[in-house]
């Protein structure tokens, strides 16, 4: 993840450090100098950089997984209970977590396993706003973002 740029500055900008108290408003939204956009959010507990993460109107998060419904992001640093940060929600990421083998250019799905997407289809899980870009066989692959958002309906 990088650092937060842009014009103007409104906000401290690392996106891969947690704060233990708010420092600016949450759902403060941020571009970094690649054109990717980041939210400023409250964590939870057992979060590790990569995680896909449901957030609330709240701005709390919660690890995503199956049933889940709402917007999503992508936590660029770990985190627990009641700490603030950086999550992606458009633009290139190169962290984001996966169960295993994820090919290029595949719809991405909830898993049950909190935290990570995979592009297995698992029925009423899809995630719309986020798409694979390259095949990986790690634990983290490569995504394009664009608000991705879960549902827990039937799809096509």
């Amino acid at each position: 993840m990088a650092n937060l740029t842009g014009y103007p500055q409104t906000a401290h900008g690392n996106t891969t450090s947690e704060d233990s108290t708010a420092q600016i408003t949450l759902g403060t939204r941020q571009m970094d100098k690649s054109g990717n956009e980041y939210i400023y959010l409250q964590g939870t507990a057992s979060t590790v950089a990569g995680n896909w993460v449901v957030f609330s109107e709240t701005y709390s998060t919660k690890l995503a997984d199956t049933d889940d419904v709402g917007p999503l992001a992508i936590a660029g640093t770990a985190s627990v209970l009641a700490e603030y940060g950086w999550y992606q929600i458009y633009g290139y990421n190169t962290i984001a977590s996966n169960l295993g083998a994820v090919a290029a250019d595949a719809q991405l799905y909830l898993t049950a396993t909190s935290g990570y997407a995979d592009d297995a289809d698992a029925a009423g899980e899809f995630i719309t706003g986020a798409s694979s870009v390259v095949a990986s066989v790690g634990s983290a692959f490569g995504v394009w973002l664009s608000y991705p958002h879960s549902y827990n309906a039937a799809h096509d």
